[in-house]
């Protein structure tokens, strides 16, 4: 589940490098391109505007010229400037109009291009022509309420603005795909050393203390990789320091324990000839000396697994066969099920899992509707010790199989323990292969289960 959950938030942060850069991109790209096409259009339309404007004065002088003439007729103007432009033209006058085709009429002339020419003003102005965009310049002439407007295409121009908004969009796209391949590549160098930390720290939390992490560069993440060193070569001091504490301090107490239990044997021996009250005191004696050797033994088997002198000695095992038996041996009335199972595993390890599994089941689940469960697939075999006892709550259960952890508030106990029990036999199991874990619901029972990898032969880096 941790590394899970490092993956994801790695994943998350890759994705959220990658889209800072798509999106800072996005904004460059589409600024550039809006700034460009703005720089494009303005330049085009202001060279078709100057190039308007010397059409518009060339019709205009045409025209005086043409009312200088007497007896003329306006529409003879309007053909001799169609001839002489790619422009349509138009001549109004107060009851009447001429124009150079037919569907050009009074009304696409803008209102207030009419107002600023009938004013004796020259202007010009944008306007949509045939559901085209134009240009319309618009001037009086001579005769007296006689006014020019020509009518300048920019279809062409806007044709032009297309092709170059299509290129603007497509190089948009492109430099939005380079950043988003180039966010990929620098989240993955910058995450890559990162991500070997966490792995590391996740390696240290799983018991791998001599994992060390490569420093290689010499920046940030040079530095967290070298402080991330000390602090596991640190830990790592401490934490042999402690187990060589624990080995010296459970071997020092075997010989005064030796001692104890055979004098405790001896007031047991002679507990009848102590008066009432005596025998009681006789009875903790014998109880605190049974649980303090059973400590000894489970702190040297710790410190035994934690210097890595664990020995394991494979054969081939019936584990149906050698589930009865230790139900046998504990003087335990559990039925056993399941078919007889043959794999390749530790017998020792195996006996002390399930006879600690058992145990427990009567401990802490009270002994009710206790039973064995023997089961395999292609892969794995398992055995199973469920109980219909009190129950293991939810926030306990995670840590179950931490060391000294008691969940007393959902056990009850008959004689003292320190919470070593359950994470022997899951060092055990790990030992050997296989994994350890519970599923309870409070109130409703445990299921301990042991899985062991199903084996026809001895492992090879054991052979």
């Amino acid at each position: 589940m941790t590394s899970t959950g490092s993956f994801l938030r790695r994943r998350s942060l890759r994705v959220r490098i990658t889209l800072a850069f798509v999106a800072t991109g996005v904004l460059l790209a589409g600024a550039l391109a809006t700034a460009t096409f703005l720089a494009v259009q303005q330049f085009l339309e202001a060279e078709r505007v100057r190039t308007a404007t010397d059409d518009t004065i060339v019709a205009l002088q045409l025209g005086r010229e043409f009312f200088l003439q007497e007896d003329v007729e306006p529409d003879l103007l309007v053909a001799q400037l169609q001839l002489r432009g790619t422009f349509e033209s138009i001549v109004t006058q107060p009851d009447d109009f001429f124009r150079s085709t037919l569907s050009l009429t009074t009304q696409a002339i803008p209102l207030e291009l009419r107002d600023l020419v009938t004013g004796e003003d020259a202007a010009y102005q944008f306007t949509t022509l045939d559901g085209a965009r134009a240009v319309v310049f618009g001037a009086p002439l001579p005769p007296e309420q006689t006014d020019l407007f020509l009518f300048f295409p920019l279809g062409d121009l806007d044709q032009t603005l297309s092709v170059l908004l299509r290129v603007l969009i497509v190089t948009g796209l492109a430099i939005v795909s380079i950043a988003a391949i180039i966010a990929q590549r620098v989240a993955g160098r910058i995450l890559r050393p990162v991500g070997e930390i966490s792995a590391a720290a996740q390696r240290v939390a799983e018991g791998l203390l001599e994992t060390r992490v490569q420093t290689a560069t010499p920046d940030e993440v040079g530095v967290l990789a070298a402080s991330f060193n000390q602090m596991a070569e640190a830990f790592q001091e401490m934490i042999q320091r402690e187990r060589r504490f624990v080995a010296n301090v459970s071997h020092e107490l075997r010989t005064p324990m030796a001692t104890l239990r055979t004098a405790s044997e001896l007031l047991a021996g002679h507990r009848d000839e102590f008066p009432a009250s005596a025998r009681e005191a006789v009875d903790l004696i014998a109880e605190d000396v049974a649980n303090v050797r059973r400590l000894i033994e489970e702190l040297m088997e710790v410190s035994e697994v934690d210097a890595g002198r664990a020995i394991i000695r494979w054969e081939e095992l019936d584990l149906g066969s050698l589930a009865r038996a230790v139900v046998t041996k504990m003087r335990r009335n559990v039925p056993v099920t399941g078919h007889n199972v043959v794999t390749v595993s530790d017998k020792a390890r195996v006996e002390r899992i399930l006879a600690n599994l058992i145990d427990n089941a009567y401990e802490h689940g009270q002994g009710l509707g206790v039973q064995v469960e023997v089961a395999h697939d292609t892969t794995e075999c398992s055995i199973s010790v469920s109980d219909d006892g009190p129950g293991i709550s939810s926030e306990d259960l995670p840590r179950l199989f931490d060391r000294f952890f008691k969940a007393d508030q959902a056990r009850t106990r008959e004689r003292g323990g320190i919470g070593l029990g359950l994470a022997i036999a899951f060092e055990n199991a790990r030992l050997i292969g296989g994994r350890l874990d519970a599923t309870s619901k409070h109130g409703r029972g445990s299921t301990f289960t042991l899985h062991v990898p199903a084996r026809s032969e001895m492992p090879e880096d054991d052979r």
